[in-house]
């Protein structure tokens, strides 16, 4: 496959790199496997259409610009269709295990030092993007009550 621009993920702390899909059927097949489905297929299947549908309504929205493709927007994405199609259960285990990540990610900031666990206060150099997700973050945070659905 041809690196495109398109094909571009903006990580939480604003890194960009190229789309592994594979890498997001994991993560979905993970999650399935959490609920009790050990179907390979079905994971790679629905990591497919959770990209042509993120990848169509940025384009839609972008009109022609450049389309990077957000880790919190693919999470929220694959959480929506696994609610849709019947499986909230392992919605609830996708999101408990992204939240899982994200308690990692602030014990690795707290045990080396950094002053906050929040990517964009840490790094002055993060692009605009990256700090409008961050703040996106805290506040769908705070919607629920400082946690996230699925978060024990």
């Amino acid at each position: 496959m041809k690196r495109r621009t398109e094909h571009l993920v903006e990580k939480r702390d604003g890194r960009r790199e190229f789309l592994r899909a594979t890498k997001l059927a994991r993560s979905i097949h993970l999650a399935l496997f959490d609920t009790g489905v050990d179907e390979d297929w079905r994971a790679l299947e629905l990591a497919g259409t959770v990209l042509e549908g993120v990848r169509a309504r940025r384009a839609a929205a972008a009109g022609g610009a450049e389309v990077v493709l957000s880790t919190t927007e693919l999470a929220d994405a694959v959480q929506h269709l696994l609610v849709v199609t019947g499986q909230p259960a392992a919605a609830v285990s996708y999101g408990a295990v992204q939240a899982e990540r994200t308690r990692r990610r602030q014990a690795m900031a707290q045990q080396f030092g950094v002053a906050t666990a929040s990517p964009a206060a840490a790094s002055p150099s993060l692009t605009l993007a990256a700090r409008q997700a961050e703040e996106s973050s805290r506040k769908d945070r705070a919607r629920f009550g400082g946690r996230w659905p699925g978060e024990g």
